[in-house]
């Protein structure tokens, strides 16, 4: 007797919902139509996965990896972290203040930029490697098995990658002998020594002790993620980006 098994897989924010009728042939994908889905192989769904990441991974990449691909993009512009904002408020009442605080915030961006357009090698690499069972421990997964799987396979190299070029960057002198690590410390040195006082104590003040280039290094590689999701989702809900006949018979409705 076949069994028809509900199973959610997505990347990023994308979620597929697809029938099988058994194990072995992972059944149907995505908007897969009954009539095709008895004609695809466990090789054509990996193939197809692999396809649609890549393309994703493209996207991502063409769209980050360009000068101000993150900055001008409120949506995946990196800014300090929430719990400097206090600190960075402040400065930002000094004469220069609010230009040294926007200089530094772009050239965090930049140095994000600089990185996506380094990585696609990294992803290509967890693409190429990815075999049937992944494809099926994906399918069978939760929803958020492809991004686990992906995260799994690139972020150790990712966040490598990125770091370098991050801590390049908030290394680099940007207005006279400061940079913004040399900022960043003493903003938060000054800060943490207020807030260490009684009268710190009394306010209620808190210490900050984000690690700057750990924290741009995670958003940076967050934000890459997302815009390959975005990618992926569009070739799953829109067929004009289904591009090849392998990804209209995976994703086809």
């Amino acid at each position: 007797m076949n069994r028809k098994t509900l199973i959610t897989i997505g990347v990023g924010a994308m979620a597929v919902i697809c029938s099988c009728s058994d194990m072995a042939s992972l059944g149907s994908v995505a908007g897969i139509t009954k009539s095709s889905s008895s004609a695809l192989t466990t090789t054509e769904i990996t193939a197809g996965l692999k396809e649609a990441l890549n393309l994703g991974v493209k996207a991502g990449v063409k769209y980050l990896g360009t000068t101000g691909g993150y900055y001008n993009d409120l949506a995946y512009r990196i800014g300090l972290p929430d719990e400097a904002v206090v600190i960075t408020k402040n400065i930002a009442k000094l004469p220069g203040g609010q230009t040294l605080v926007n200089k530094v915030v772009r050239n965090i961006n930049e140095a994000a930029s600089d990185a996506a357009a380094q990585a696609t090698p990294i992803f290509t690499s967890a693409i190429t490697s990815m075999t049937i069972d992944d494809a099926r421990s994906i399918l069978m997964g939760n929803k958020m098995a492809a991004t686990t799987y992906f995260k799994t396979k690139t972020k150790p190299g990712l966040k490598t990658l990125f770091g370098g070029y991050i801590n390049n960057s908030i290394n680099k002198k940007i207005v006279g002998d400061v940079s913004a690590q040399s900022s960043w410390n003493t903003l938060t040195s000054n800060w943490n020594e207020v807030a260490t006082t009684t009268v710190g104590k009394v306010a209620g003040l808190t210490t900050v002790n984000t690690n700057l280039k750990d924290y741009l290094t995670d958003k940076a590689v967050d934000g890459l993620y997302k815009k390959v999701g975005e990618k992926e989702m569009a070739i799953r809900s829109d067929a004009s980006q289904r591009t090849s006949a392998l990804l209209k018979k995976v994703f086809g409705h």
